[in-house]
């Protein structure tokens, strides 16, 4: 069987098949800039669960608040640049209504320094953190999270280094099922820690 796909240096997504069409073709998106990303995607989450918690703990949960609701934007910036780079994974994540997190538009306004300065005055925080009975489950949302974007990298990895063409695919299938459950964790996260952020109003 002959096997069309991308060279391997190529940004373009991968798209495995075979001639005679036994098996349904499957886009494999691998950019390498997907890698990157990912991890940040993971490191943000770690940080969100970790100021929430804080904020639950300690006698400054308006410090801690004000930082989980950036790091919850960054994740939000990150994740619109995978959904332009991975047609899989913003297919994902339509599915379970987290539109929020395709690129379609402008989600957040940059703050100008009267923003800044109007927030601060207010010490105005716009999340409310999660019920401290949610929060093992927040911290074990977010292992899970973190843990699916570290095999979707792996196996996009293991997909460019792969030689046989039936691994190739094997790879390309298993990444591209990680993203279901991306999409279902980051549902489910956003559920209990009232994400996303409320837009900017200046």
């Amino acid at each position: 069987m002959a096997l069309f796909r991308a060279y391997k240096k190529s940004s373009k997504p991968k798209i495995l098949t075979t001639a005679d069409q036994e098996c349904p073709t499957e886009v494999c998106p691998n950019h390498p800039d997907l890698l990157l990303l990912r991890d940040a995607a993971a490191d943000e989450r770690n940080a969100i669960a970790f100021y929430l918690e804080a904020a639950r703990a300690s006698c400054l949960p308006c410090l801690f608040l004000d930082v989980a609701e950036d790091e919850m934007k960054h994740f939000v910036e990150i994740m619109r640049e995978i959904s332009c780079l991975d047609p899989v994974q913003a297919q994902m994540l339509s599915d379970a209504g987290l539109d929020m997190l395709l690129m379609t538009r402008p989600l957040f306004k940059p703050k100008t320094k009267a923003a800044i300065l109007k927030e601060s005055e207010a010490d105005d925080i716009h999340i409310d953190p999660p019920d401290r009975k949610k929060m093992p489950t927040v911290i074990l949302l977010t292992k899970a999270l973190n843990d699916e974007f570290q095999a979707t990298n792996k196996y996009q990895r293991y997909m460019e280094a792969a030689e046989t063409p039936a691994v190739q695919r094997l790879f390309c299938h298993l990444m591209n099922e990680e993203k279901e459950h991306i999409a279902v964790f980051t549902a489910a996260l956003f559920d209990l820690t009232h994400e996303p952020p409320p837009l900017e109003h200046d």
